[in-house]
């Protein structure tokens, strides 16, 4: 299974026990592949350094972790969400020709799918492992 986790769903895997991070464990351990974009890359690590104050070493550590996903690269194509960092986590499934987008936004949920990749919440998404 191809999946794109949004970064709301990547730093609750990194700084909390509970489902997101068995989720993105199981993507380290090879059952299914997490695709993602130097876009979610970036906004992870400003995210954790700015909101959770997480040191720019440690930022290194967790960038090296997540590079071993298949990263795309691409620019800019989707202007359909009102909040542009939406269109990013959107357009990366959508490079990616994934499954699943995995995430807790309510605007992409409430997407449900888009080009046939199912936009879900992680409880969701465990349950189909």
């Amino acid at each position: 299974m191809r999946l794109v986790l949004d970064t709301n769903v990547i730093i609750s895997a990194l700084l909390f026990d509970g489902q997101p991070e068995k989720l993105l464990l199981s993507t380290m351990g090879g059952a299914h592949q997490l695709v993602l974009s130097p876009y979610i890359i970036s906004e992870t690590n400003r995210i954790l350094e700015e909101k959770f104050k997480v040191s720019p070493k440690n930022l290194t550590n967790l960038t090296n972790l997540l590079g071993e996903s298949e990263i795309l690269y691409f620019e800019p194509f989707l202007d359909i969400l009102p909040d542009k960092p939406d269109n990013r986590i959107l357009e990366t499934a959508v490079k990616g020709d994934v499954n699943y987008l995995v995430t807790g936004d309510k605007q992409l949920l409430d997407l449900r799918e888009y080009k046939r990749i199912k936009i879900i919440k992680v409880t969701e998404c465990l349950k189909l492992l």
